[in-house]
């Protein structure tokens, strides 16, 4: 895993995690918006890369949220205003929340797929994801999913495809639809947890399982793709971030 950080130390702390296939370069245009008024953690997951050099596969949620911890800790950023998720990202942020290691404000998961699907399922699903990432490899130029969902980070993430083994879309489509959620979400004192949904994506479908936590925020936008707010809309996204 690979970290940078951007801003002043000092600022209100704001830890953003990545969508799958991509890096942490997915949230430039919100940092651009963000550099002056906050310090920002990017990490980016294991076998993510866009490098040659070798790096280890991607094992799990559990996995990658204690590597960021370990990361936070040791740099005494422990006070964190702002934890964004994006899809596996989401994920990845739910599972550093729950462990209550950090002093946690504001958490926005958004597009995080917390579907729980049969075991058949998640193998067409890891076939599915296996396809697109050696298309993306074998013809990085011939357009694909990534170019259709995302337009403009679809390049970068064909490169992201080409670094990544077997073991890693494997564990990556396991973390994705096996991930187990607790009874009850508990809040301290001025803290909130936000679910943040398009209309126009598959990973909507977690809602059912979500709904049942009541001291949640829940915001469902109507007609946007997966990530594609954050994407499209990043000012609009920061005043989200900072009202919520």
């Amino acid at each position: 895993m690979v970290f940078k950080t951007i801003g002043k130390p000092g600022k209100p702390i704001a830890l953003l995690i990545h969508a799958m296939f991509a890096t942490s370069n997915m949230f430039n245009p919100l940092i651009e918006l963000m550099q002056e008024e906050y310090f920002i953690v990017l990490p980016t997951l294991s076998a993510h890369t866009t490098s040659d050099i070798e790096t280890p596969p991607f094992q799990s949620a559990h996995a990658e949220s204690t590597e960021i911890i370990n990361y936070l800790r040791r740099n005494n950023f422990c006070d964190i205003e702002i934890l964004l998720g994006s899809s596996l990202g989401g994920i990845v942020a739910f599972d550093i929340f729950i462990r209550r290691q950090l002093t946690i404000h504001k958490i926005f998961l958004d597009g995080a797929p917390f579907i729980h699907l049969p075991n058949p399922i998640i193998k067409i699903m890891e076939t599915i994801f296996s396809r697109v990432s050696y298309k993306s490899t074998k013809y990085p130029c011939k357009s694909n999913i990534l170019d259709k969902m995302f337009p403009t980070m679809s390049t970068e993430m064909k490169k992201v495809c080409g670094h990544m083994s077997d073991r890693t879309i494997k564990n990556l489509t396991k973390t994705c639809y096996t991930y187990q959620l607790p009874k009850l979400i508990e809040l301290s004192e001025n803290q909130s947890v936000t679910f943040i949904y398009g209309t126009a994506e598959i990973a909507r479908f977690s809602l059912p399982a979500i709904r049942k936590f009541k001291n949640c925020n829940f915001i469902i936008m109507k007609g946007y793709a997966h990530c594609s707010f954050l994407i499209e809309e990043p000012e609009n996204y920061l005043e989200l971030l900072q009202n919520t």
